[in-house]
């Protein structure tokens, strides 16, 4: 027999289960009967869980909360005992106060390397799915470059331009080169560790991933499915090409991939646009909202401009070897607006106008200050405090 599981087998646990991924991971192994081991920061926070919590209502399988320092050694021990799959999608996104682009590195590898200790102490796991990122595949290209499974984002480091290259000293002040290394180095880790501890690994690659929020707590700051919502409430965005997955999707292959009899350690899979619907500009996506909301304004760029057509990808594997029913650019899109309307987390602005609002004092018409995000570089931020730019 294989390493591939079943709800038959025994408990499984989720790690992140509280964030966007993580609890859709969640619901779509309750609803195929699993016994979920669910990890989040504190299991005794009602609020926060109570989504989890009510997954216990669908069934047909069950949640268990388990509370889990994902950077304290063992923390994982008691949740992994006895399991027979571990989906990984805890991470440091470097989007809550108090993060730096050092603390984003060490939340992807070291982590990761905690995950793999207590896999090998349980003696039970037979399968690990990573939530990895594009930000593992992409590297520097050619516009309308297609990336495949194949592509890593430590290739062609000759073309980084200056400041973005993959060395420590960036590390420390880059949070975009902090989570693109974090994310190599803790996929290679896995499926090392895994070949060498015999149990199979697998990476999932999503890209700008969106779809129905399950509860409020998952509109974060500068995250995909937060930016939707910032365009129904007039920020636009600097000129973007999406390459749009639904966030069911994403948690739907990861199931597919513990259940898969075929696969084997070391595989990945790009969880990205189905096809070219999902490959478009900020100003087609701008239509498509317009399109499903006729009666509001809604934001599109915040510069002219061309824009950069890329990360370009498309679903394919996920599709062929597991046999994935990808949701609708469109359903992703209007299912995520209207979960963000249903939680009263956006306030639209009615009108059939292409509204913007007006460039704040750094120039940047968008709801989320990028000089003000958390995981910035620590002695910009110290200069942007001592100007008055930014609160400490």
């Amino acid at each position: 027999m294989g390493t591939s599981i079943t709800a038959k087998d025994g408990p499984v646990v989720v790690t992140g289960s509280g964030g966007f991924i993580g609890s859709h991971i969640v619901l779509n192994l309750v609803k195929r009967g699993y016994q979920v081991r669910a990890c989040v920061r504190d299991a005794s926070n009602i609020a926060n869980n109570a989504h989890l919590q009510s997954m216990n209502q669908i069934g047909p399988g069950s949640v268990e909360l388990h509370s889990c320092d994902m950077m304290l050694p063992g923390a994982y021990d008691e949740a992994f005992r006895g399991a027979v799959g571990v989906f990984h999608a805890a991470a440091e996104m470097g989007n809550l106060d108090g993060s730096t682009p050092m603390k984003v590195y060490e939340g992807g590898v070291e982590a990761t390397a905690l995950v793999i200790d207590s896999i090998k102490k349980s003696g039970s796991v037979r399968r690990l799915v990573y939530t990895s990122s594009f930000a593992a595949v992409g590297h520097p290209c050619e516009e309308g470059y297609q990336y495949t499974e194949d592509s890593w984002a430590d290739m062609n480091q000759e073309a980084r331009r200056e400041g973005s290259e993959w060395t420590m000293e960036v590390v420390a002040r880059n949070r975009e080169v902090a989570y693109a290394m974090t994310k190599v180095e803790s996929e290679r880790l896995v499926y090392s560790e895994a070949e060498a501890n015999g149990f199979d690994a697998f990476g999932v690659c999503p890209c700008h991933v969106i779809g129905p929020l399950l509860t409020a707590g998952h509109q974060r700051p500068w995250a995909w499915q937060t930016r939707i919502g910032d365009m129904l409430e007039g920020f636009g965005h600097r000129r973007m090409f999406w390459n749009i997955v639904d966030v069911r999707d994403v948690a739907e292959a990861q199931v597919l991939i513990a259940e898969n009899t075929e696969n084997s350690n070391g595989q990945r899979y790009n969880l990205v646009a189905t096809d070219e619907s999902g490959l478009i500009n900020q100003e087609m996506l701008q239509t498509i909202l317009q399109d499903l909301y006729p009666g509001l304004a809604i934001a599109g760029n915040s510069k002219e401009g061309a824009t950069f057509r890329s990360p370009v990808a498309v679903l394919e594997k996920c599709v062929t070897q597991l046999g994935l029913k990808p949701h609708s650019v469109v359903d992703a899109i209007r299912d995520n607006a209207d979960s963000l309307l249903q939680w009263g987390l956006v306030n639209p602005r009615l009108g059939r106008d292409n509204w913007q609002r007006e460039e704040n004092e750094l120039g940047l018409s968008s709801k989320w200050n990028p000089h003000i995000y958390p995981a910035i570089d620590p002695e910009l931020r110290k200069k942007l405090e001592s100007e008055g730019r930014v609160q400490g």
